[in-house]
């Protein structure tokens, strides 16, 4: 290792053995760590601060229920139904229905003998919740959980359409886009126990990053609709995918 000045920089070179030398610009002989390490650990530690972010705002239980409910919003669902889809015993649950519906995130129903839990939609937070949720232990958090096993041939994959956009309706479906080596039939396989979870058909549209690339630069309108719309990042972020960031994509981590 050498190091050689110029004006008010110093070069480091660096030999290594199987590539061409690197040089690194440091002014004013300070040394600084390499940016392109550091983004990719940023990016690795992404849906790591989701789910933390998620554990944080919201218990356990309390993100079962609002997951279920908040993402569901024109269902409205008795007690034993909730308890069954989101594995909570009756007391635990019926305290925290009855906290939320007090709160006024979620609106409480008598028909008949039963009381039914639905969304309040005209709380004045339901779209912040939703989209938290959505982006976290809701949505994005179970989806990257059901594709853990094939996680190192996906490049990328985000959640389009409707509920990336907050405009789902009860039978909306999950679309699920995929870039990377893994194929459809064992991304079906992988998603299946997700859709319970959800409550959702998930649906995934997979490409290779070479097909991804030569739709992008093709006069496509759907992958340009993609593109240009909200996404929810359950694996990967926008660098993954070689474009830059936009304003209105929601990006993540799963």
């Amino acid at each position: 290792m050498r190091f050689q000045r110029i004006g008010s920089a110093v070069l480091r070179v660096t030999h290594r053995r199987t590539s061409s030398p690197t040089v690194r610009a440091h002014p004013g002989g300070q040394r600084r760590p390499a940016a392109r390490p550091l983004l990719q650990k940023r990016l690795q530690l992404l849906p790591n601060m989701q789910q933390s972010l998620s554990a944080l705002l919201f218990p356990g239980y309390r993100r079962r229920v609002l997951g279920l409910l908040l993402l569901h919003p024109d269902e409205a669902l008795h007690g034993r139904e909730i308890a069954r889809r989101t594995g909570l015993s009756s007391g635990t649950l019926n305290r925290e229905l009855a906290r939320l519906a007090a709160a006024g995130v979620l609106k409480c129903e008598r028909r008949g003998n039963q009381l039914l839990y639905s969304a309040e939609r005209s709380n004045p937070v339901f779209e912040e919740l939703a989209s938290i949720l959505r982006k976290t232990s809701g949505l994005a958090d179970v989806l990257a959980a059901a594709l853990a096993p094939g996680r190192d041939r996906i490049r990328a994959a985000f959640v389009y359409g409707s509920l990336a956009s907050g405009r789902e309706h009860a039978a909306s479906d999950a679309d699920l886009m995929i870039v990377g080596e893994l194929g459809f039939r064992e991304a079906v396989k992988l998603l299946h126990p997700a859709q319970e979870a959800l409550g959702r058909e998930v649906v995934p549209k997979v490409y290779t990053l070479k097909e991804w690339k030569e739709k992008r630069r093709s006069p496509d309108g759907f992958i340009r609709d993609v593109l240009a719309k909200p996404k929810i990042f359950v694996i990967g972020t926008e660098h993954e995918l070689g474009e830059p960031a936009r304003p209105d994509a929601r990006a993540r981590r799963a």
